[in-house]
């Protein structure tokens, strides 16, 4: 093979694997083929060697967990179709850590990913505006689902601000393709469809990264007395924001509203909730018979269980409804303790953990944005169920990990 041969073969499939999970979610195994493929023959050829890293070992250890609570399950078939779920947690720390004969590089895996996530983006607003144009079209066509018919809005909000991250990175990085005349209009439309998903964890997201990015833009560049003075003054802002867009403030209203009931008598209040419900008070009702659960079975229920202790603690607060919808804990670090236990939310907790640590000691700012984006977002869904945020986070967790590692031996 010649020189760089493999290298650009691996920059290229990784490529073809940011573009096809985003807008092929379904055939994500046949992707997974041709990159386990690609690895092999580098194996082959001599071209690369395995080099396991603290993070991805966290991954195999994440997924351990939920194999030995496959030994307590009372549903083999659903412990084992959550264990294929997780496979991602195996594969990538085992064909990501990798160290390659030759240099390479993310180009091709960015701008893969960047234009899966805008052409999938493109096909949501174009089957909404279909909706929209229809004799019965409503503005409920242009929000949430209807926009975003490939992934879950919250989802696609984390690919959107990834997007965005790897845009300005690529810019900064001088790398190929990456110019300010798509950069920026690609970062406005980021910013504006965030706005159409409605996704409250994103929104919020994206608002609080924009304020620090400012604010740490500020200190750099003005004394520090302006720089104190931004400090008091970005709240203030935050404030206006939630009180003058409409959907915002409606959701927020609504959240303040609830946590305030809730506080002030949390047994009355879950067991008089009338379905249908808010978002917000679902979600309520599920963080607390998750917790409960938790409490009742520290080291966890089972793989495969969730469901079925859910469904019991749900009978106990008066919320038989709720059971019907199969309604997951909204939270992953409750949907982890829930099911696997202590051990398994300490190692979630680790693989945060290190992952913030190592991109600030090593000024890895995407690492840095997508474990934080992982650990906010895990606050209000349970990212790790679906195949979206499972192979999502994984893969960028581990690819990115295993290039800073690589180069910090280097």
């Amino acid at each position: 093979m010649k020189e760089k041969g493999f290298s650009n073969l691996f920059e290229k499939t990784l490529g073809v694997f940011a573009f096809g999970f985003v807008l092929f979610p379904k055939l994500v195994p046949l992707f997974f083929i041709l990159l386990i493929s690609v690895v092999v023959i580098g194996f082959i050829k001599k071209e690369v060697r395995f080099q396991i890293n603290i993070l991805s070992g966290l991954s195999l250890l994440f997924y351990l967990c939920y194999l030995v609570g496959l030994f307590f399950t009372h549903y083999s078939n659903l412990g084992v179709f959550e264990l294929e779920k997780k496979l991602s947690f195996v594969i990538f720390p085992l064909i990501l850590s990798l160290k390659l004969k030759n240099s390479w590089s993310l180009n091709m895996t960015f701008i893969g990913f960047i234009l899966g996530t805008f052409i999938g983006s493109v096909y949501g607003i174009w089957i909404a505006l279909e909706c929209f144009f229809q004799p019965d079209g409503t503005k409920a066509c242009l929000l949430t689902s209807a926009i975003s018919p490939i992934h879950h809005p919250t989802y696609l909000s984390a690919y959107l601000f990834l997007s965005i991250a790897i845009a300005y990175q690529g810019w900064r990085e001088k790398m190929a393709y990456f110019s300010l005349y798509w950069i920026i209009p690609f970062i406005i439309f980021g910013i504006v469809l965030h706005g159409f998903l409605l996704s409250l964890s994103g929104i919020l997201f994206l608002f609080i990264s924009l304020i620090l990015i400012l604010i740490i833009w500020i200190k750099k560049k003005f004394s520090k007395i302006v720089f104190y003075t931004s400090i008091c003054i970005f709240p203030l802002f935050g404030f206006i924001a939630l009180n003058t867009i409409p959907q915002i403030h409606g959701e927020w209203a609504n959240a303040t509203l609830y946590a305030n009931e809730y506080l002030d008598n949390p047994d009355s209040f879950v067991s008089k909730r009338i379905y249908p419900m808010s978002g917000t008070e679902v979600r309520i009702v599920m963080w607390t018979a998750s917790y409960q659960i938790f409490c009742a079975h520290p080291f966890g229920v089972g793989t495969g269980n969730v469901d079925e202790y859910l469904s019991k603690e749900l009978v106990k607060l008066k919320q038989e409804e709720l059971i019907h919808h199969c309604y997951n804990p909204h939270n992953q670090f409750l949907q982890t303790a829930v099911e696997i236990g202590f051990f398994g939310l300490l190692v979630l907790f680790t693989i945060v953990f290190f992952g913030i640590y190592y991109g600030f000691k090593y000024r890895n700012w995407l690492l840095i944005i997508i474990i934080g984006s992982l650990f906010f977002n895990c606050l209000f869904e349970s990212m790790l169920q679906r195949q979206s945020g499972i192979v999502f986070y994984c893969f960028w967790i581990c690819l990115f990990s295993s290039r800073m590692y690589n180069a910090q031996k280097e």
